[in-house]
């Protein structure tokens, strides 16, 4: 009778333990100390830029996407080590107030790998006037626009609205 109590209670401990385990918070924390409210978001945003007779550089909008995911570690470049031709992301909140910032490298210079004659891995930089480049990025609750800004100048190319 005593073991058939006692195995009663060791089932009653051990569904108790994976009911308390397997219960999750909505709420999702993030490494950077960002926490997000419901499930996390990733957003996609695909630009194109130009760069005129003048040397000005134009930024168009194509389009964006926001997806229900969360993005594995991401390598985010500082702001120190960008150089002429970069370009800086910002995330904005709704009064304008910077919320986050990240380098993008030159999207008109390309590094471009392949084998040489002597079947050598080389990697060349190739240089366009015309590009095409994506960003992807974890969606925080508080960003409402993204402007990119020229690195060495710092000022806006264009400003997208986020929600």
């Amino acid at each position: 009778m005593k073991q058939k109590a006692t195995y009663k209670i060791t089932i009653l401990l051990i569904v108790m333990l994976c009911l308390f385990f397997g219960c999750k918070s909505s709420n999702s924390s993030f490494k950077d100390g960002t926490v997000i409210n419901g499930s996390p978001k990733v957003l996609f945003l695909n630009y194109t830029i130009e760069k005129d007779l003048n040397r000005n550089r134009t930024i168009q909008f194509i389009n964006k996407k926001v997806v229900e995911a969360s993005l594995k570690k991401q390598t985010i470049l500082p702001i120190d080590q960008g150089v002429e031709g970069d370009l800086i992301l910002s995330e904005l909140n709704k009064r304008s107030k910077i919320v986050k910032q990240q380098l993008i490298k030159n999207p008109l210079a390309r590094p471009i790998e392949f084998v040489d004659d002597s079947k050598k891995f080389k990697t060349e930089v190739i240089k366009t006037d015309k590009a095409q480049f994506s960003i992807r990025l974890q969606l925080q609750n508080s960003t409402k626009y993204i402007t990119i800004s020229n690195f060495a100048k710092n000022t806006p190319l264009i400003k997208t609205q986020i929600k």
